[in-house]
């Protein structure tokens, strides 16, 4: 019984370590093209920053898909899974928006607001 549990684990592991790296690097992928896409993005963009378990943020995440589908350019960025683009714009409190033009912050505000005050602060990002 113990030898059968020590094949299983040797022949697991290396199975596992596989996939754990391969989700690394599609991970490390994703985070590349976030900062890329940041860095050389639309010349105008708001960079929403949030996370699944800020419950402000999922208060916000309806009203900003429903800018989006009307136009604007919002992007969603978890600070969980993009940390480095967090600690780019300083991003110490969400829900975070950061106005961008041309890669370069032009304003900001925290917190949860109404559609129509962020259709308001978005006017210019369509």
């Amino acid at each position: 019984m113990r030898l059968a549990i020590i094949c299983l684990l040797l022949f697991l592991t290396p199975v596992a370590a596989l996939l754990g790296y391969k989700n690394y690097q599609q991970f490390q992928a994703q985070q590349l093209a976030e900062e890329k896409a940041a860095a050389t993005g639309a010349p105008r963009e708001v960079l929403f920053f949030n996370a699944s378990w800020c419950g402000p943020c999922r208060h916000m995440k309806p009203i900003v898909a429903q800018l989006k589908g009307q136009g604007y350019r919002l992007r969603d960025v978890d600070v969980d899974r993009n940390r480095a683009l967090a600690q780019k714009y300083g991003v110490h409190g969400i829900p975070t928006f950061v106005f961008l033009q041309n890669g370069k912050e032009q304003h900001r505000f925290s917190g949860g607001t109404s559609i129509e005050r962020l259709k308001s602060l978005c006017a210019n990002y369509r």
